[in-house]
Order: structure tokens, then C-alpha cells, then sequence
């Protein structure tokens, strides 16, 4: 391995640490029941410190939750055929909205807002 590439894999490796012991920080700090600032005083780490990583491990976490979940093909395709539209909307050429017949009139209004101040 080269220098290069070894400096690299120990740079990752270091930044996987941190982020280890940063997340068990804010783990053991939700369950204690403490302040951030009475944890950090308990376990003598710094209190700028542990609230940047703390963002940042909600952030990243944030990102996590919205990443799009693949849907098997079986169960797309079985939806598909269950909740059939009753009536086709299109709007200005550049929308369409299959409305179902158990469809909330109240959900349409919503959509229709919407739509409208695009």
C-alpha cells in the first residue's frame, strides 16, 4: 500500500472513531435524564464540542430517514390494481391526478390549492 493510500485509510479510520464515540456520547447523554450541560460537566468533555457533533449526528440522521425505501415490484403492482381512479384531472397540460373513488373531498381541496400556486 502506498503512503498516500495509507494516510487515507487512517484518516477514515480515525473519523470512523470519532464518530463512534461521538454517537455513544449522545446515546449514554439521552438516557441519563441530564442536561447537555450537566453530562458534559459529568464526563468532562466540552460542551461546544458535544452540541456540534450532536447536530451533526441529527442531521445526519435527518438525511437518513428521508432517503427514498425501494417497494418491491409485487407489492407496486398489486396497489396499482386496488385503488383505481374514478376520475382523471389535468391541469394546465402539465398535471394529472387520478382521483379515487373513496378519495377525502377535503384532501382534493388541498391538492387543488397546491397545484394552483404553481
Amino acid at each position: 500500500m502506498k503512503k498516500s493510500e495509507q494516510q487515507a485509510s487512517d484518516a477514515q479510520r480515525i473519523r470512523n472513531e470519532r464518530r463512534q464515540y461521538w454517537t455513544g456520547q449522545v446515546q449514554r447523554w439521552k438516557e441519563s435524564g441530564l442536561t447537555q450541560k450537566e453530562y458534559c460537566i459529568n464526563e468532562d468533555i466540552s460542551l461546544e464540542r458535544f452540541g456540534t457533533w450532536k447536530r451533526r449526528l441529527d442531521r445526519e440522521t435527518q438525511i437518513e430517514m428521508t432517503r427514498l425505501v425501494p417497494v418491491p415490484a409485487k407489492t407496486v403492482s398489486s396497489a396499482l390494481f386496488i385503488a383505481r381512479p374514478v376520475l382523471g384531472l389535468v391541469v394546465d397540460s402539465r398535471y394529472r391526478v387520478e382521483i379515487p373513488d373513496a378519495f377525502s373531498p377535503s384532501t382534493l381541496e388541498a391538492v387543488l390549492q397546491v397545484i394552483s400556486r404553481v
